[in-house]
């Protein structure tokens, strides 16, 4: 009778630690499936500008912007030289993400024009795609539309 008494209570104590394991892991892992992050490096994939959609090359293909958890970024972006990849830009500064307005600031120093801030309207995040419009003239509307891919 001991004996049948003590594998009962091990069994239901085995079954009691499953339980709470499985909940716990249910929990994190809902809880992780629901939480988007900017945090990433993200890589163009569509640019349409005046509503004309462009045609990325593989080389456009390697522009990105990365989004760090420190408030900073960095934006660099691809260009054909002849049959030659290189680097066109790179730009490194701050940014906000207002997740209310839908709309990142970010802010840098560009070597020819000096201090920039830009406004990125409209902003669409999930756990694979980050789109968002610009306004890159100023004249209040978005000339640009982008999406970019992790």
């Amino acid at each position: 009778m001991k004996n049948l008494i003590k594998k009962t209570k091990i069994i239901l104590m085995i079954i009691s630690t499953a339980s709470l394991l499985f909940a716990c892991s249910s929990d994190s892992n809902s809880t992780q499936n629901t939480q988007v992050s900017l945090i990433n490096k993200w890589f163009i994939n569509k640019w349409v500008y005046n509503n004309v959609n462009r045609t990325l090359t593989e080389c456009d293909k390697q522009g990105y912007i990365k989004f760090n958890s420190d408030g900073t970024f960095e934006r660099k972006t691809y260009n054909l030289n002849g049959t030659n990849c290189e680097s066109d830009s790179v730009d490194n500064g701050t940014y906000t993400f207002n997740t209310t307005a839908n709309k990142i600031i970010i802010n840098f120093d560009d070597p020819d024009e000096g201090a920039q801030v830009e406004t990125y309207n409209n902003v669409e995040l999930t756990n694979t795609t980050l789109k968002y419009t610009w306004d890159e003239d100023g004249n209040g509307t978005d000339e640009y539309n982008l999406e970019f891919n992790k």
